[in-house]
C-alpha cells in the first residue's frame, strides 16, 4: 500500500454483524503480521493492575501461538500444484499465464489468510496491452475484513454479490486517496452490474464514470465478466478454510479460542520472563539493620531504605539498634519450571481447538525442549494438507475457470473454461522418514505381504498407476543395459501423479465424480503375481492373463492391463529362464 494511503480502517458496513466480523478479522490479521502489540497492551491493562504491570516491564510477544499454528497448517502450496487438462496444449498455455500472473507464488499467503481468518479471496482483473507491456491477468489477494456481500439462496457460502473496500486515487482531499467500494453483483443473471462508489451507503457517491468510463457502472450486456456461453461471474474467488454451508459467506469465529488464548499465552510468557528475571531467587529481609548505601524514602516518618539487589550482589548492612540484628530470606517468588509446564499444557489444549491432532499435541506437551510453541510432525502436516485439499481445490478450480475465461475475452484465445484438473504435491519425505518406510515395506515384501508396486508407492508417495509405469521403465532399463532387445514403441510414459499420504491412488480433482479405485490385499497380490508369471513364461496368452486379472479381482480392464505391463508383449521369458 503506498505511503500516501490513509491507513485508518474503512467505513463501517451497513450491517452490525459485518462490522463486528471485520473487526475480529483485523485482530487475526494483526496476529499474523506481528502488529499486535497494542492488542496485548490493552489485554494486559484489563488483566493486571497498574503497579504489577509496571514491574513486569516490556510484554513478551516472542511466542504468537496463533501465527505459529496457522503457518504450520498452511503448507498446501509449498510446491506449486500441477494443472492439467485433456487438452495438453491448453494446460501448458494456462500454466504459463498462471506463472506470469504469480498465482502460485501468492497461493501460500492466501492459504495463511484463509486458515487464519477462515476465508480469503482472489480478485482477478484483465490488463490491456500497452506499448511497454503485453496483456495479462492481474491476481490480487483480498482479505475478508474488507469485504461484505450476499450468498446464493441455494449455496449460502457461494457469493452472488460482493462489496470490497479499496483505497483509490480520486484526486480529492489532502492525500488524493479515498475509501471506495467496488460493487459487483450477479444476483440477477440477466442484469449483472459493476459499480464503484464512495461514502457510506446512506450517503454514497457514484464514481463509476471516473474509473469505468460509464456513469452508473457497467450493467446488463456491458457487464464484462462472462464465460463463453454468456453466463456472468464475479471477478472474485472466495476460499473457505472449511465450507460453512448454511451459515453464510463467512465463518469468522471458528477457532476463536486460539485467538483469545494467544493473548493469554503472551500474558503468561510475560509473567514467566518477569519471574525468571526478578522473582526466581529468594527474597531477602532484615530487622535491626539496613543496607549501606540505600536511599531513604520521601516519607521521613518511615525508617525504610532501599537498594537495588541482584543474585550476584554482595550487600553491606548497618545496625540501626543495639539489639542483635535478624537477617533471613523468603522462598522464591515463583517456580519458572512449573509455570513453563503450565504454559505448555495450556497451549496444547488450545491447539486441539484449532484442529491439531492429539498425537502432535501430546508429543509437544511432553517435550519441555519444544518451548511454548506447538511443533507439528511431518505426519501432522500431511494430515492437515489432506484436510485442506477439498476446499482449496474448489476455490482453485473456480480460479482456473475464471482466469481462462478472462484471458479468452482479453486476447481472443480459446482456452477451455471448464474441465481443469489440479494435483497437489505432498510434503516430501525426510531422509529419516524415507529410510523408515523402506525398512517397513521391505520387510512386508520379504514376507509376501506387499508387492514392488506397494513398495514404490510407499517410498515415493505416488499413486498405483504411476508406480506401475515407473517399475516398467526400471525393468526396461535393466533389460536394455543387460543386452536385451526392448521395443521402444511400447515404452510407457511416466507422468508423476501425486498421492496425498495414503496408499490409495490419488483421486484427481475435477468437477466430475472421482473414478473408483481398487487395491489388492496381500493374498490377492500373490495370486496376481502368479498370473503375471504364467503369462511371462508362455503358459498363458497375454489377453487371457489380463481377462483373469480383471475377472478374478474385479479390476477395470485398463488397470488389469497396467498391472500386466509389457509382460507377454515385449517382455517374455523362456522356459529355461
Amino acid at each position: 500500500m503506498p505511503d500516501t494511503y490513509d491507513t485508518i480502517t474503512p467505513p463501517n458496513p451497513p450491517d452490525n454483524y459485518d462490522r463486528e466480523r471485520m473487526e475480529h478479522s483485523r485482530l487475526r490479521l494483526r496476529l499474523l503480521s506481528g502488529t499486535w502489540q497494542t492488542d496485548l497492551e490493552e489485554f494486559l491493562a484489563r488483566e493486571i493492575d497498574t503497579s504489577r504491570r509496571m514491574a513486569w516491564g516490556q510484554p513478551d510477544r516472542s511466542k504468537c501461538l496463533f501465527r505459529n499454528i496457522v503457518n504450520q497448517l498452511s503448507v498446501l502450496y509449498d510446491q506449486a500444484p500441477v494443472v492439467s487438462h485433456e487438452d495438453d496444449g491448453a494446460a501448458e498455455e494456462l500454466s504459463d499465464q498462471l506463472d506470469r500472473a504469480g498465482l502460485w507464488s501468492q497461493a501460500r499467503r492466501l492459504q495463511v489468510i484463509t486458515v487464519g481468518l477462515r476465508e480469503g479471496l482472489y480478485r482477478l482483473d484483465a490488463v490491456e496491452a500497452t506499448e511497454f507491456n503485453s496483456a495479462r491477468i492481474n491476481v490480487r489477494i483480498v482479505t475478508p475484513d474488507l469485504v461484505y456481500g450476499y450468498g446464493s439462496a441455494d449455496e449460502p457460502d457461494l457469493p452472488v454479490k460482493l462489496c470490497e473496500y479499496r483505497q483509490r486515487y480520486t484526486g480529492r482531499g489532502d492525500k488524493g486517496y479515498e475509501w471506495c467500494r467496488d460493487v459487483v453483483s450477479i444476483e440477477d443473471p440477466y442484469n449483472p452490474y459493476y459499480m464503484i462508489l464512495t461514502g457510506s451507503e446512506d450517503k454514497e457517491e457514484d464514481l463509476s464514470e471516473q474509473f469505468l468510463g460509464v456513469k452508473g457502472g457497467l450493467r446488463g450486456d456491458a457487464y464484462p465478466y462472462r464465460y463463453a456461453d454468456g453466463t456472468p461471474y464475479l471477478p472474485y474467488v472466495l476460499y473457505h478454510a472449511q465450507r460453512s454451508g448454511s451459515s453464510g459467506l463467512f465463518d469468522p469465529y471458528q477457532g476463536s479460542e486460539l485467538v483469545d488464548g494467544t493473548l493469554v499465552v503472551a500474558t503468561l510468557t510475560s509473567l514467566w520472563r518477569h519471574l525468571v528475571r526478578d522473582c526466581s531467587w529468594p527474597q531477602r529481609w532484615c530487622v535491626g539493620v539496613r543496607p549501606a548505601g540505600g536511599y531513604q524514602t520521601t516519607d521521613v516518618t518511615s525508617n525504610m531504605a532501599y537498594i537495588p539487589t541482584d543474585p550476584a550482589s554482595l550487600l553491606n548492612f548497618e545496625a540501626t539498634t543495639d539489639k542483635p540484628p535478624q537477617i533471613g530470606q523468603f522462598a522464591p517468588g515463583g517456580d519458572p519450571v512449573a509455570l513453563g509446564d503450565a504454559i505448555r499444557a495450556y497451549s496444547a489444549d488450545l491447539a486441539l481447538d484449532f484442529g491439531i491432532s492429539s498425537t502432535d499435541v501430546a508429543r509437544v506437551a511432553a517435550n519441555p525442549r519444544s518451548g511454548f510453541a506447538i511443533a507439528l510432525s511431518n505426519e501432522g502436516v500431511r494430515a492437515s494438507q489432506r484436510r485442506s485439499e477439498v476446499d482449496a481445490r474448489r476455490g482453485d478450480l473456480d480460479t482456473l475457470n475464471k482466469f481462462a475465461a478472462m484471458w479468452n475475452r482479453l486476447t481472443g484465445a480459446n482456452l477451455p473454461e471448464s474441465g481443469w484438473q489440479i494435483q497437489y504435491p505432498g510434503l516430501p519425505l525426510s531422509v529419516e522418514e524415507r529410510k523408515q518406510r523402506i525398512d517397513e515395506w521391505s520387510k512386508q515384501a520379504e514376507l509376501g505381504l506387499a508387492s514392488p508396486v506397494d513398495l514404490y508407492m510407499a517410498i515415493n508417495t505416488v499413486n498405483r498407476e504411476t508406480a506401475i509405469k515407473a517399475l516398467e521403465l526400471i525393468a526396461m532399463d535393466s533389460g536394455r543395459f543387460n543386452g536385451e532387445v526392448v521395443a521402444t514403441s511400447t515404452e510407457p510414459t511416466l507422468t508423476q501423479e501425486y498421492q496425498s499420504e495414503s496408499d490409495e491412488p490419488l483421486v484427481v480433482a475435477s468437477s466430475e465424480a472421482p473414478a473408483s479405485t481398487t487395491a489388492l490385499n496381500g493374498a490377492q497380490v500373490t495370486a496376481a503375481q502368479g498370473i503375471v508369471v504364467a503369462v511371462a513364461s508362455g503358459q498363458l496368452p497375454r489377453e487371457t492373463g489380463i481377462n483373469m486379472l480383471s475377472s478374478f479381482f474385479n479390476l477395470p480392464t485398463d488397470q488389469a492391463a497396467a498391472i500386466m505391463g509389457t509382460v507377454g508383449g515385449s517382455f517374455k521369458v523362456t522356459p529355461e529362464e
